[in-house]
């Protein structure tokens, strides 16, 4: 990569965090549809199952010290409870330039009957932590300019956030509030970062195709601080033959991207790979690669009656 383009990405991260500027602080991910109990703590054990997934996303493909996102959670309902009660837990791991943010949190969510659904409310509580590793930055002129570390400086805080989601046969839709207190990292004595709460709708459907083992399911997630916006709109089309699940599909969020995907499920894992190319001129070379990882575990050994409902993955 040429030098000033290397160092141009640098300079705009660091701006950006130490000009106390309130920025969505949440990566984005492609499969979206997989990750509910990620962005919506309500979604929580909606699959019924022991959920376990893993995401990896490498954007902007070619500038160095792009962005890298790693995420695992767990989820599941909780076994040996009486009504319906599900837990959650995962952590994320996101490297942008000279900056890593970790996100470590707890996911808990009720669930009741309502209107021929499942009508579900869930709480978040996790720990944020940011670093800024400043050893290598080479500024020119006043280099201890004390607005920027000369070393690595970090700082952790607790956030909350909550949501809701409603489960139908044929759809679902969903609520959720994250870092609703606003949390304040402080870098060392003199830097902080800010973080806005960050608010996430999503839907989706179920629409089988006559006659066929082909089903469409359309989705849709929108992310905001009401500063910036994101809309993905999906549609993706499935094929089951003998146990095994196929899919495939595209994503348009409306200047931004277009993203193609495919995966397949087999043996209760999942595994898809997706490409996002943007449409702002960066080139289709320098798009986000993105793989997602699934497992499902029937709990149902260890439960009976209790706790059935409607799960999402019909909609899957």
């Amino acid at each position: 990569m040429p030098k000033m383009k290397k160092w141009l990405l640098i300079i705009v991260l660091i701006i950006g965090a130490f000009a106390n500027v309130r920025a969505q602080y949440d990566a984005h991910f492609t499969h979206y549809w997989e990750m509910q109990s990620f962005y919506n703590p309500a979604a929580s054990g909606s699959t019924g199952k022991m959920n376990v997934y893993a995401a990896y996303s490498n954007q902007l493909t070619g500038f160095e010290h792009s962005p890298k996102s790693m995420l695992l959670n767990v989820d599941a309902p909780i076994p040996f409870v009486r009504g319906d009660h599900n837990l959650g837990i995962g952590v994320i791991n996101d490297a942008i330039g000279l900056f890593t943010n970790q996100h470590l949190y707890v996911n808990y969510a009720y669930g009741f009957k309502l209107f021929k659904g499942r009508m579900v409310v869930g709480a978040q509580l996790g720990l944020v932590n940011s670093s800024f590793d400043g050893s290598d930055l080479i500024l020119g002129g006043d280099s201890n300019d004390p607005a920027f570390p000369s070393g690595k400086a970090d700082g952790n805080t607790f956030d909350v956030g909550a949501g809701l989601f409603y489960q139908h046969k044929y759809f679902y839709v969903g609520l959720s509030g994250l870092h609703l207190n606003s949390p304040l990292i402080l870098l060392g004595e003199r830097n902080e970062i800010q973080i806005d709460p960050f608010y996430n709708f999503t839907a989706g459907g179920n629409i089988p195709i006559k006659n066929t083992l082909i089903t469409i399911q359309p989705s849709l997630q929108v992310m905001t601080d009401f500063v910036s916006w994101r809309t993905d709109i999906t549609a993706r089309g499935t094929y089951k033959y003998d146990e095994k699940l196929f899919f495939g599909g595209i994503t348009y969020s409306p200047s931004t991207s277009v993203t193609v995907f495919l995966g397949a499920e087999m043996m209760n894992i999942t595994l898809s790979y997706g490409y996002e190319v943007f449409t702002s001129g960066i080139g289709a070379k320098n798009g986000n690669h993105d793989i997602f990882l699934g497992y499902k575990l029937n709990l149902d050994m260890f439960k009976k009656e209790k706790n059935k409902h409607n799960s999402i993955r019909v909609l899957q």
